[in-house]
């Protein structure tokens, strides 16, 4: 089993995956939250944030975390998320890229799971 089998998430719109996302349950981690361009807008990455939290409360996370690009921070701070300093990523490959790290605390009140 592949760590994506184990942690991952897809969105469907008329059994086409049109969005996906990651959340590992035991340390809060987010990743690979991406929509097809062509269903940007539609609240698909909204809609996958709202599930992975519900699942991050359900396992009793406190808190989720993610490392955002630059072009995505201000969607995750749309979503609940907080963090403004400019980090780098340094990938498994090698390959370098500017990040901003967020976090966002997570309440049981108010959530439907």
């Amino acid at each position: 089993m592949t760590i994506v089998e184990e942690i991952g998430y897809v969105a469907t719109l008329n059994d086409v995956v049109v969005g996906t996302g990651m959340l590992d349950l035991k340390s809060g981690q987010v990743d690979m939250i991406f929509v097809q361009p062509s269903h940007m807008g539609c609240g698909i990455g909204r809609t996958m944030m709202f599930y992975l939290e519900n699942l991050a409360i359900a396992a009793g996370l406190a808190q989720m975390k993610l490392d955002a690009t630059l072009n995505a921070a201000s969607f995750y701070r749309a979503c609940g998320f907080e963090g403004d300093t400019v980090a780098k990523y340094e990938s498994p490959r090698g390959i370098s890229l500017d990040c901003i790290p967020m976090i966002k605390g997570l309440h049981t009140s108010g959530h439907a799971i």
